[in-house]
């Protein structure tokens, strides 16, 4: 396995074999609007591109795009306060912990990697502060193109795990509320959970969220322990950093950096959402 190299063939394999994306997407892209305009108690984007990401996600099923949409906007209207992505400077010293980023290489299918460690989350980090700073990132990776195509996989570490100070992060409500989001109501192909030094307790919390979870999706999650050779089976070790046994040198903050960059844009989706 190797770094993910673009490669304009490789693209149009994944878009018309794995998402179904005809060779010009316009068609399905202007049904999908006439759709969203039709929801007349809901304040939109409209443009090609956010039509696009929502019909790659649901692999061209206007429909279902539709629908998907509906849920992206309703899940914002019955949790404002979670999905307010408004960059506060608590957001900012949380990211600068480096707690939660994303590698700056792909994986051999094309695949973003984000990764999240325990052991480097601050005191006064809440599990909202952590589900609202996910958000943010899953917002600003579901711009990029490739990633629409080739979907996302995510890293839990949760080495020096202790149950008094940790334990909010075992939340079964909020695993129940980010598997929705994973499921129904955001534009991404989320294509592997891979969970390091898991403590016992997160099977218990895994046993109640598995009956909520689609059988496709069941199948995609991974636990490893510590045996970081069942980890490189997945993903190559010479795109992970030294922490998981992999070659790569990376300090979190240059992609921090690269988020921050986007706050005028997360401020900017606070406009949209449905009006009744």
């Amino acid at each position: 396995m190797s770094e993910f190299q673009i490669d304009s063939s490789e693209w149009k394999f994944k878009s018309q074999k794995e998402i179904n994306e005809p060779s010009d997407p316009q068609l399905a892209i202007d049904e999908l609007r006439t759709l969203v305009k039709g929801d007349i108690f809901l304040k939109s984007r409209m443009d090609d591109a956010f039509m696009l990401k929502f019909l790659r996600a649901r692999k061209f099923q206007v429909n279902k795009a539709f629908k998907l949409i509906q849920n992206y906007f309703e899940a914002k209207e019955k949790n404002p306060k979670l999905f307010d992505l408004t960059v506060s400077s608590k957001n900012k010293v949380f990211l600068e912990s480096g707690t939660v980023f994303m590698l700056p290489h792909r994986d051999q299918h094309g695949r973003e990697i984000y990764v999240f460690r325990m052991d480097k989350v601050l005191p006064g980090i809440s599990i909202e502060d952590v589900f609202k700073i996910n958000l943010m990132i899953l917002e600003v990776i579901s711009e990029h193109p490739e990633t629409q195509l080739a979907g996302m996989i995510a890293i839990a570490d949760f080495t020096g795990f202790k149950w008094l100070k940790h334990y909010q992060y075992l939340s079964p409500y909020y695993a129940k509320k980010s598997a929705e989001v994973v499921q129904e109501s955001f534009p991404l192909r989320f294509q592997g959970f891979h969970f390091i030094n898991e403590p016992l307790y997160l099977y218990t919390v895994y046993s109640i969220m598995k009956p909520f979870l689609k059988e496709k999706l069941r199948c995609r999650v991974h636990f490893h322990g510590s045996n970081f050779n069942s980890l490189h089976k997945y993903i190559a070790p010479n795109i992970l950093p030294t922490y998981f046994d992999g070659n790569l040198e990376f300090d979190p903050i240059t992609w921090v950096q690269q988020l921050l960059s986007k706050e005028q844009y997360l401020k900017e989706l606070g406009q949209y959402g449905y009006n009744r």
